[in-house]
């Protein structure tokens, strides 16, 4: 039987944080119960996956990377008459353009899908398997038409995805929120009962996956002499929820939980690229059983100011934690929110709270609209990863107070961990590492997707990576919180810290 690591509830004399990390604790608990007593969700039957990608990482050094894939991703494109034609893109477009994925938490799977706007209108899903290490896929792409209308409607436009691919392991399901739809730049759309409507957000059955079907009930593919059946993988949630749904998902930040055994999404969104994105939590039903889902806004952004990113849960202190934009007078490098203060009533009550960066010699670090970001709980850090050519990542202790929360601890120190490792990723990412970077607590690990490039062959490929993070004994230290409070005094007295740096947006 496979080995299930849940992360230990560390001693901690704050009582606050002891009582966060229980409840963290509890929620994994729940979700593996959950997932052990329904049949279809097959964890146990894909412990080769995990037995596989655990060996690499046991041949593997502390802060190194190993390349996890075989195979190359344009080996799963369709082909022949089955692939999308020319004029409405090429399938690399899934990956560079604002692209995240899904990891299958339950199988040890990484699920692909994207293209969208004026990149590339193929809705194809592709499924890389850990097991074999190997790229496949689990779609055909559905027919358009010219404006990148899916023909039959019951199958999603292609879009960016930003950081809104989700896995969801109670549901065994993916979901995407997309972000800019093929066409319209804008949220999912349909036609599917006569009239433009809009849709979403979509799941995908990943038990229903075949590479020679296409997804939708009604859709056609583009081999029109050889026609390929309808695979009925996909599900349009449109409206199957109370409350409100979010303005839309360009930009969009996601991380996921499972709560009281449910699949539980939480998410920001910005109406209008304002840069000021409010925070909201999705709750899912039992979607095969008819279950409805639930919308709530539970914050608002006030105090810093977000475009392009990324963001993480940690599960320790119970905040949601969103890589920030620099610009004007938003100086701060994280939004966070505490979810202790989820407020559905009263959303303004929940304001962002913002955190500034530091180099462990003082110095400012310059966040920028390229990072991923995710929480690693063994070591209670968050880890940043910008796709550098150097293979090295980010790393800063989330600091609180007596009570366990933000309280005045503002600024946090970042270290860098160059790698342990000659191989690692290429890097390079034309629109940003955002989704492609996950932490995956069976493995004790993250989960990395390389940018889409040529190989020396000429193929082209994009590699699935794993990071061993350092551990906690050789991690590097983080200030006790009156050493850190007398450092910035410190910094005060010489002038604080001058944010002289170039914003990069895309």
């Amino acid at each position: 039987m496979k080995k299930i690591n849940f992360s230990v509830v560390r001693e901690n004399a704050n009582p606050a944080v002891n009582k966060r990390k229980l409840r963290a604790s509890h929620f994994a608990l729940a979700s593996f119960l959950m997932i052990g007593s329904c049949p279809g969700l097959v964890a146990q039957a894909h412990a080769d996956s995990f037995e596989r990608l655990s060996s690499l990482l046991a041949a593997t050094p502390e802060g190194g990377w190993v390349k996890a894939s075989t195979g190359l991703f344009w080996d799963a494109w369709p082909t022949g008459a089955d692939a999308v034609p020319g004029q409405y893109g090429w399938p690399g477009a899934v990956v560079r353009a604002w692209s995240s994925f899904a990891w299958d938490s339950s199988r040890g799977d990484l699920m692909l899908w994207g293209g969208g706007h004026a990149n590339y209108t193929g809705n194809e899903m592709y499924v890389w398997d850990g097991v074999t290490g190997a790229w496949g896929r689990g779609s055909l792409p559905s027919r358009t038409d010219a404006q990148g209308m899916v023909l039959g409607g019951t199958a999603p436009q292609s879009a960016h995805t930003y950081d809104n691919s989700i896995y969801l392991p109670v549901n065994d399901m993916f979901l995407t929120f997309g972000g800019a739809a093929s066409g319209t730049g804008s949220v999912f759309r349909t036609t599917e009962d006569g009239n433009i409507r809009r849709a979403g957000p979509y799941l995908w059955d990943p038990a229903k996956a075949d590479a020679n079907k296409v997804g939708g009930t009604l859709d056609s593919g583009w081999n029109t002499a050889n026609p390929a059946q309808n695979g009925d993988m996909w599900i349009d949630r449109q409206g199957q929820w109370t409350g409100t749904e979010a303005p839309g998902y360009i930009n969009g930040t996601t991380a996921y939980r499972t709560e009281n055994g449910k699949d539980v999404v939480y998410l920001t969104a910005d109406a209008n690229a304002s840069g000021f994105a409010s925070l909201y939590r999705y709750t899912l039903g039992d979607v095969r059983n008819g279950g409805k889902d639930t919308w709530e806004q539970i914050g608002i952004a006030r105090n810093t100011a977000g475009y392009q990113g990324a963001a993480t849960l940690d599960t320790d202190h119970n905040l949601y934690i969103k890589t920030a934009a620099v610009t004007g007078p938003y100086t701060s490098d994280l939004t966070i929110w505490d979810l202790d203060r989820a407020n559905a009533n009263n959303p303004s009550a929940n304001q962002d709270i913002g955190i500034n960066l530091v180099n462990q010699d003082g110095s400012d670090f310059k966040i920028h609209s390229w990072y991923g970001i995710a929480y690693d709980p063994n070591n209670d850090t968050i880890v940043l990863w910008d796709g550098n050519t150097t293979g090295s990542v980010w790393s800063a202790h989330v600091l609180t107070d007596a009570n366990g929360n933000i309280g005045s601890n503002t600024t946090w120190t970042v270290s860098e961990i160059e790698s342990s490792t000659l191989a690692h990723p290429n890097g390079s990412f034309v629109t940003g590492v955002l989704g492609k970077w996950q932490y995956d607590s069976h493995l004790g690990a993250f989960v990395a997707l390389d940018e889409f490039a040529p190989t020396n062959s000429g193929a082209w490929d994009t590699g699935v990576w794993l990071y061993k993070p350092m551990s906690a004994l050789n991690a590097p230290a983080v200030p006790e919180p009156e050493t850190y409070a007398m450092f910035l005094a410190g910094l005060a007295i010489i002038g604080g810290i001058i944010r002289r740096r170039g914003v990069r947006l895309s």
